[in-house]
């Protein structure tokens, strides 16, 4: 048995071994995104439940297994779970009172949990190679989470992709202790376009020409996008997030990263998240490089690569520009994400190109409501600013705001609202004194 074979064995626990040594109350506790829940956080949770662990200071973005943080007691002095990025579970973690969201772009991230501190890490990671490193895969908050942290817990687990990247490797030696789980992928299911998100996509694919470096976020109109690229040539990669139909354009070869002026001859993202085959994909993958979101996020990497073409999604927008991506009033629903950070370095790139993308309308219990607003719900967080904004498109077209005033803006916007709606979001545009 080498070395580094022994000390791993050295510094194997169980769950709640674990737990005892490292995580006494009042720990502060790292546990980044997605894949978190099937290791050391469950015990830990459960101690939380039963009133033998308290003062836990939780820190992570979407998770994507049930923490069943409804079940816990609204007592922040048991559980305070600091979340920059809120899914299902992290929205019944707010409503409990258990959840607060912390306003973050998502490349500040190093900034949050350096300037919290983090006492222990428990960080996803492949089964140590044959020279004693692990891989710590396809999630970019992870090396942000591992530098800001006095220990790092690995939960060792053999469904975790080695992927190529900055800081992904860390030596048995670099690690506090270890324990062992089996646990799958998170399989997200592929969001199926509707006939008018497939008419936004293919107006988009018109801004795109071969060439472009892209970025592309989650959901049904980024699928429909990608599927228009298929035509495209010589496309390179620069994004947050890598999904199932980037993977597909790269097997084709539409995606090749030939033209890109910053790392070339690689797709560069900070995580993954789709079916098994975009995790098979990216394993191994020489023509994947993942690194933290301080990097990729950066506006000042991001606005390196010619015609970077940046795709973000919208609640709803107001006639002036200002874009809720966030929220639903007062409730927080996603969270900022690097919608700020790809359009500022999207419009700082040469040929580069921002681009908010959504449906005319989206259907509430009140019935049909324009995403197109004179103004935004109140309570609404605004995430991107107006003066940061380029491209708007909906399925009845796209209009570039870049530079136009007031007046013009809501010109603009009520031209490619839904058509039953422009009167009436003129009539009011003209009451804001918008519109004369």
């Amino acid at each position: 048995m080498s070395n580094w074979q022994q000390e791993y064995q050295d510094k194997l626990f169980s769950l709640d071994e674990a737990l005892d040594r490292f995580i006494p109350d009042g720990t502060s506790v790292f546990c980044g995104t997605f894949e978190v829940a099937g290791g050391i956080l469950v015990p830990m949770l459960e101690r939380i439940k039963e009133g033998r662990l308290k003062g836990i200071k939780l820190y992570g973005g979407i998770t994507s297994e049930d923490l069943h943080l409804d079940e816990l007691k609204a007592d922040f002095n048991a559980l305070h779970y600091h979340n920059y990025f809120t899914g299902g579970n992290e929205r019944n973690g707010i409503a409990s009172g258990t959840t607060s969201y912390v306003p973050l772009h998502l490349h500040r991230t190093k900034n949050l949990v350096e300037n919290d501190g983090i006492d222990v890490a428990v960080i996803p990671m492949t089964p140590p190679d044959k020279h004693g490193y692990c891989n710590i895969g396809h999630v970019g908050c992870r090396p942000e989470g591992i530098r800001a942290a006095k220990k790092v817990i690995a939960q060792i687990n053999p469904s975790v992709p080695y992927v190529f990247g900055l800081e992904r490797n860390l030596h048995v030696s670099q690690i506090d202790g270890f324990v062992e789980i089996d646990q799958k992928m998170t399989q997200m299911p592929i969001a199926e376009p509707k006939p008018e998100e497939k008419i936004v996509g293919d107006i988009i694919c018109e801004l795109i020409p071969d060439g472009s470096c892209i970025q592309l976020g989650f959901g049904s109109i980024a699928n429909a996008i990608a599927e228009g690229l298929k035509a495209r040539k010589h496309l390179g990669v620069h994004s947050e997030m890598f999904n199932d139909a980037m993977a597909e354009l790269q097997e084709m070869g539409v995606i090749d990263n030939s033209r890109k002026n910053y790392l070339p001859g690689v797709s560069v993202a900070g995580f993954a998240s789709g079916q098994q085959y975009l995790y098979d994909f990216i394993d191994h993958n020489p023509g994947m490089f993942f690194t933290p979101y301080s990097h990729v996020n950066n506006p000042d990497f991001i606005r390196l690569n010619d015609n970077m073409v940046s795709v973000n999604s919208a609640v709803s927008i107001d006639l002036t520009g200002q874009v809720c991506a966030e929220s639903i009033g007062t409730r927080q629903y996603s969270g900022t994400g690097g919608q700020v950070d790809f359009i500022r370095g999207a419009t700082l790139s040469k040929g580069g190109k921002a681009i908010i993308a959504m449906t005319s309308m989206t259907n509430t219990k009140n019935g049909p409501v324009s995403k197109i607003a004179p103004m935004l719900m109140p309570g609404s967080v605004v995430t991107s600013l107006r003066t940061d904004i380029q491209y708007v498109v909906t399925e009845y077209g796209c209009v570039n705001l870049m530079y136009c005033d007031i007046c013009e803006r809501a010109k603009r916007l009520i031209s490619i609202a839904h058509p039953d709606m422009r009167d009436e979001l003129t009539f009011e545009a003209k009451k804001l004194g918008y519109l004369y």
